[in-house]
């Protein structure tokens, strides 16, 4: 069916469980789920059923998506994902037997299949009333598909929103796992593993507290950029120049840049000469031009760039007398 290429998907690159930030209580749960599943058959001799539906609850943002692929990590089970949001139809009919084809792919498959959204069932039934027939059958398709899934598949389902969920449907989980957001420790435990692998000069951050890991990240991650942006910008480079800059004299005075007297020597380019003020490099070491050295900090640099981008590319060489130094040459 069509719907499948855009309503399901594969993640591939997932963290591990030791790698997400955990209540003890759920870590120590979905531990007992995966052990469960590795002595199936030990469990199977004495005709204990393993827990295989597992509702994630609680505060967006907090992991329960992130736990449903690790989980297909820990067991190697393909993770296969459902959001009910787009997936429900306005032909709530067409809607079931597609959900019974869902199912029917988990369970031959032995994959978990993570229905996210799954209080959209709720929102549908309170804001269609006219529809509450087929809204009622498409819950009752749901709880039949629940309780005849293989117990070789799993089904974990994510919801913001646990109070509006029908009661008949919540009896079906026989696990079900609360995310709240984290305290200060576990947050300060969290940006300290965020901004370790960011170098001293880069990770000094503004912390904030009561949000999500993932608000954490997306904080983490918006005042590095900044961060890095600045550092690049005030950071000092050499712009080796032979000619080329005479054009724009004005304009480099107006950038503040600073240029050194002595004379230095690049290897390995000579000029065009058929072309007013260009280089172009040459792999004989043999060619060489001469030319002075502009000191620019990084936003100046960007701005040559945009000065000269129309005929000239930037490269990094050194000179002869061993400064690494930046050269714009032809572009053609």
């Amino acid at each position: 069916m069509s719907f499948h290429k855009t309503t399901l998907k594969t993640k591939t690159k997932v963290l591990s469980l030791d790698e997400l930030y955990l209540s003890e209580e759920n870590r120590a749960k979905l531990n007992q789920l995966i052990e469960e599943f590795n002595y199936q058959s030990a469990l199977k001799e004495f005709d204990i059923p393993i827990d295989n539906k597992i509702l994630l609850h609680g505060h967006t943002g907090c992991g329960k998506t992130a736990t449903a692929h690790a989980l297909g990590l820990a067991l190697n089970k393909k993770v296969v994902v459902l959001n009910l949001g787009g997936f429900v139809s306005s032909r709530l009919g067409e809607t079931g037997k597609n959900l019974s084809e869902v199912f029917r792919q988990a369970s031959n498959d032995r994959a978990i299949l993570f229905i996210d959204e799954f209080d959209f069932l709720g929102k549908i039934r309170d804001y269609n009333s006219e529809d509450s027939g087929e809204m009622q059958r498409l819950v009752n398709t749901f709880i039949q598909q629940i309780d005849n899934l293989s117990h070789h598949a799993i089904l974990v389902c994510a919801t913001n929103h646990l109070d509006i969920i029908d009661s008949a449907l919540l009896r079906r989980f026989q696990l079900r796992l609360r995310y709240d957001l984290p305290n200060q420790v576990g947050l300060n435990d969290y940006y300290d593993s965020l901004l370790s692998k960011y170098p001293d000069h880069l990770n000094k951050i503004e912390r904030v507290y009561g949000i999500s890991y993932a608000e954490a990240k997306d904080l983490v991650l918006q005042q590095i950029k900044a961060n890095i942006i600045q550092y690049e910008k005030n950071k000092k480079h050499l712009v080796f120049d032979y000619g080329m800059l005479e054009a724009i004299n004005e304009k480099l005075e107006n950038l503040g840049v600073s240029i050194e007297n002595s004379k230095h020597e690049i290897e390995g380019f000579h000029k065009d000469y058929t072309v007013q003020h260009q280089a172009i490099a040459k792999k004989s070491t043999e060619d060489k031009i001469e030319g002075n050295l502009y000191e620019v900090l990084g936003d100046q640099l960007i701005k040559l760039d945009q000065l000269l981008s129309t005929n000239y590319k930037r490269v990094l060489s050194t000179t002869t007398s061993g400064k690494e130094a930046w050269v714009y040459i032809s572009k053609y």
